[in-house]
């Protein structure tokens, strides 16, 4: 900057020692004039000349140093406009990134909310879960006590029974012993009684013999005998016949109690068999139930820590979106204090560009000024088209000269001189995006970048090509290639004279 107030004070000096040398020779001239005039002495011929050419000399010192202003002033239009050009560029790159950021609010802000609400929702599910699963497993808990406690006491009667079953066994092997002595003895009983039979017979008979035969006292007394022994012998029959009644009435009642006792261990046997295979269905039923809830248990236990690693990289993945935001809001501010600077600095290159403007309006107001600038469209993406396709940009910003056509997307020469062009170009989608800058039909420029991580991205490029007058300068997208573009200007093309040649 020092640089540059140093030249425009030796411009002024310079200028001043031009202006003060005119001045002195113009004295100079009036002077001598007045000299002749007084003395009516003709000048000589050769003073004449060497005066023409230090007018001469003097008049080409004042157009080279008029050029060099005009050269320096050029410089300063050129670099003010790279400035202008510098910081439009920066100003688009911060809106990019603010639009960035609001995106990447947005969407912190989308995950944020879709991570609440799946958290809620697994809340809710695994609460509901594990209220049904514990009415599951209190039920089962609930239903194994009573089968456990109905096994306790089918447990508990088995026992008793089986307790009670030798005893039985006891008391039906001593009914067995006793029946079968019974029987023996019956038998021995019968045989006696048979014999008894046989000799009261044998007795009555030789009863009647005697009696027929003898009628002496010593037969009614041996009858009298065998009488009463007789009656002794029928009353032993008797009484062996009570017994023998008895018995068997005993063994009757000792075959009818091991007939009730057969038949209810056949009962308890029976009965203790359907126990034991209603505990076995029951065992069984119950180990399925309990494997089918066990597994449950470990699908729930299994979805439940798929769901806590997704809910773990959902969370760092939003933690992972909160430092990429924090960092956009760094560079934002970094961009904005960035934007500020080159906003102060272009403050001063337009006040200074403006005094320049004034200057070189004042020493030359009769050079032509041709500048234009212009947008793309507002209907945003333009392409990708079949084949290669001249851009134009409708939205004319600036046409100073009129030179630029806004229907055609073409620059047109007006005189021959040295021009500056530069274009911006954005798109959002990944992809390659480029243009062409065609002078005439001759390519000059082709601008290309990858947009690899979608979004907003831009291209820009700039030139400066001597033309001649009638030369046309256009943009063209190539064949594939798209654009994008809208109110906010993001594909510009611009381009203005530097000084004609």
């Amino acid at each position: 900057m020092k640089s540059v107030l140093f030249l425009l004070l030796f411009f002024s000096v310079s200028w001043g020692q031009l202006e003060a040398s005119v001045s002195q020779e113009d004295l100079r001239t009036e002077e001598d004039m007045r000299t002749v005039e007084d003395d009516n002495v003709p000048p000589k011929l050769p003073v004449l000349w060497d005066e023409l050419r230090g007018l001469k000399d003097l008049v080409l010192s004042v157009k080279a140093v008029e050029v060099e202003q005009r050269q320096a002033i050029r410089s300063l239009e050129t670099r003010l406009r790279d400035g202008e050009l510098e910081d439009w560029t920066q100003r688009r790159s911060l809106d990019g990134l603010e639009e960035t950021v609001e995106q990447q609010k947005e969407e912190l802000r989308r995950t944020m909310e879709m991570n609440s609400d799946m958290r809620r929702k697994l809340e809710e599910q695994i609460k509901v879960r594990a209220v049904e699963f514990s009415s599951e497993v209190s039920t089962l808990h609930f239903r194994l006590n009573a089968s456990e406690r109905s096994m306790d006491d089918l447990k508990k009667k088995n026992s008793a029974l089986a307790a009670e079953l030798p005893f039985l066994q006891t008391r039906l092997r001593a009914s067995e012993n006793t029946v079968e002595q019974l029987r023996r003895k019956s038998t021995v009983l019968s045989v006696r009684l048979c014999n008894a039979e046989s000799l009261m017979e044998e007795l009555m008979r030789q009863t009647s013999v005697f009696l027929t035969s003898n009628s002496s006292s010593q037969t009614e007394t041996e009858l009298e005998e065998l009488n009463s022994n007789t009656q002794v012998q029928d009353d032993a029959v008797k009484q062996l016949q009570v017994r023998l009644n008895s018995a068997e009435t005993q063994i009757h009642q000792l075959q009818t109690d091991r007939s009730d006792q057969t038949s209810t261990l056949m009962k308890l046997q029976r009965k203790v068999n359907t126990t034991e295979s209603l505990l076995d269905t029951m065992n069984t039923a119950l180990e399925v139930r309990l494997s089918v809830s066990e597994k449950h248990m470990e699908d729930l236990k299994t979805e439940n820590t798929v769901q806590s690693v997704q809910l773990s990289l959902m969370e760092s993945r939003l933690t992972d979106s909160h430092n990429k935001t924090k960092e956009l809001e760094v560079r934002l501010r970094v961009s904005d204090k960035q934007l500020e600077d080159v906003k102060t600095e272009n403050t001063v290159l337009s006040f200074r560009l403006n005094e320049t403007d004034d200057r070189l309006t004042n020493t030359n107001s009769g050079d032509l000024k041709v500048a234009f600038s212009a947008g793309l469209t507002d209907s945003g993406s333009v392409g990708p088209f079949d084949e290669e396709t001249t851009l134009i940009f409708s939205k004319t910003i600036t046409n100073i000269g009129q030179a630029y056509n806004q229907t055609a997307g073409v620059f047109t020469a007006p005189v021959r001189g040295l021009y500056f062009f530069s274009f911006t170009a954005a798109d959002y989608l990944k992809g390659y995006m480029g243009l062409h800058l065609y002078r005439n039909n001759q390519p000059v420029v082709f601008s290309l970048v990858l947009n690899d991580h979608g979004g907003y991205a831009s291209t820009s490029g700039g030139v400066a090509l001597q033309l001649e007058e009638g030369d046309g300068v256009r943009l063209s997208l190539p064949a594939s290639y798209r654009l994008y573009d809208d109110s906010r200007n993001f594909s510009v093309f611009s381009g203005f004279l530097l000084f004609p040649l």
